[in-house]
């Protein structure tokens, strides 16, 4: 039979060959903490599958053994097969342990209630257990019931600890307070998580907690503080140069957001808040950072958009038209079609022109620039009898301009 040992040392030196053959032949070794060790080094490397079949044999020899069961069930969690972990449980005997691991199985699929309900009998067999009441708490927290997982993280406070499985209580209680709406508590709960424990979400979450506290200069710090210390964080970026923006510095707005974009050219969201500042203050570079932002994604609307109105301010006819090379015509945007058939109509190009404003017309019923564009737009073609229609339309949204009766004179 193969040494259970020497199929271990293989797998530290990367020597997988047959491996599934090695620990077949090893199964039925009778050193069982030979076999766990080699369980738990083939999770360890990622190897779940056969790792599996270890802690299957292993829990089917001791089923009263709860950490068995555990590597077993996370096992066939990281399979996906919730079915046979499901059916697992239902057989094994009742323990908290036991109520754990479905809560964490109810929780992969989305079923929180049923997960919390499994907790709270947990907490009942074991009221002091502090992991108890952390899984409770996480999955309150999980499932968006804030202050019922405040009260379960307070309780662990309570014990004197602050850190379980490498997560922050006092970063968790602040994070739930500022979902909760509760921006100054959370600020105050984040001065209680030590710099070692702050990670860079902590950071970028405290930054937006003295934002909501309108300190807007401790929040500018703090993200500059998380972007020395991990430069990648694009999310910080966008939120500094929003941040900016609100302040009207759009200089620095515009300086931060391509920093960000020197790291990551395909942030599509950051690439258009830029473009949309470079525009704001007359440079037209931010056009083409727009065109970007649409090939990175051409289902992008707001770039789409804003591209489409500066095109149309500028009275930049070829710009709009050019616009359909970087979006899906089966998908394009209202306003964007729109001022594409605007500018079609303005090149006399009828056809295009009929058909974006046709696309357009279904959601832009009630704008009234769009009426009055396509209002003229077919009395320009002739088409009187749809422009008295687009006529009605206009006059009942806008009934004190005397310009749409002086017109409605006219047509009759």
């Amino acid at each position: 039979m193969e040494d259970v040992y020497k199929v271990i040392d293989d797998i530290h030196m990367k020597n997988i060959d047959q491996l599934d053959e090695k620990v077949n032949r090893v199964l039925q070794s009778d050193d069982h903490d030979a076999l766990f060790m080699l369980g738990e080094t083939l999770y360890k490397y990622g190897i779940v599958d056969q790792g599996v079949k270890i802690f299957e044999e292993l829990y089917f020899l001791y089923p009263d053994e709860n950490e068995l069961l555990i590597y077993y069930i996370e096992g066939l969690i990281d399979q996906n097969d919730l079915e046979r972990a499901h059916e697992v449980l239902y057989n094994s005997p009742h323990s908290t342990e036991k109520l754990m691991l479905e809560a964490d199985l109810y929780q992969q699929q989305g079923l929180f209630e049923v997960g919390i309900e499994k907790l709270i009998e947990a907490k009942e067999m074991q009221p002091d257990d502090i992991i108890t009441t952390f899984a409770l708490a996480e999955m309150y927290y999980y499932d968006g019931q804030y202050l019922k997982a405040m009260s379960n993280y307070e309780t662990i406070t309570q014990t004197g600890e602050d850190i379980i499985n490498g997560i922050s209580i006092y970063a968790r209680m602040a994070d739930a307070s500022l979902q909760s709406g509760a921006y100054e508590e959370a600020i105050n709960y984040y001065e209680n998580v030590s710099e070692m424990d702050m990670t860079a979400e902590d950071y970028f979450k405290q930054a937006i907690s003295y934002q909501k506290n309108d300190l807007t200069l401790e929040a500018i710090k703090q993200l500059e503080k998380l972007l020395e210390k991990d430069p990648d964080f694009m999310q910080a970026y966008h939120y500094l140069l929003q941040i900016f923006e609100s302040e009207k510095n759009y200089e620095k707005a515009i300086e931060i957001g391509k920093e960000g974009l020197r790291l990551n050219a395909y942030y599509k969201e950051l690439m258009t808040d830029t473009a949309r500042l470079m525009l704001t203050t007359n440079d037209e570079h931010g056009a083409i950072l727009l065109q970007d932002a649409l090939t990175v994604d051409p289902s992008y609307t707001e770039a789409a958009i804003i591209l489409a109105d500066y095109y149309r301010e500028k009275d930049n006819t070829t710009g709009l038209i050019n616009l359909l090379t970087y979006v899906d015509h089966e998908d394009i945007d209202p306003i964007v079609a729109w001022h594409v058939g605007y500018a079609f109509g303005v090149e006399e190009r009828d056809k295009e022109a009929q058909h974006f404003y046709e696309l357009a017309y279904p959601d832009l019923l009630q704008n009234i620039d769009f009426l009055n564009d396509y209002y003229h737009y077919l009395i320009e073609i002739g088409n009187i009898e749809t422009a008295k229609n687009i006529l009605e339309s206009v006059r009942k949204q806008d009934p004190e301009n005397p310009y749409w009766d002086q017109e409605y004179e006219r047509l009759l």
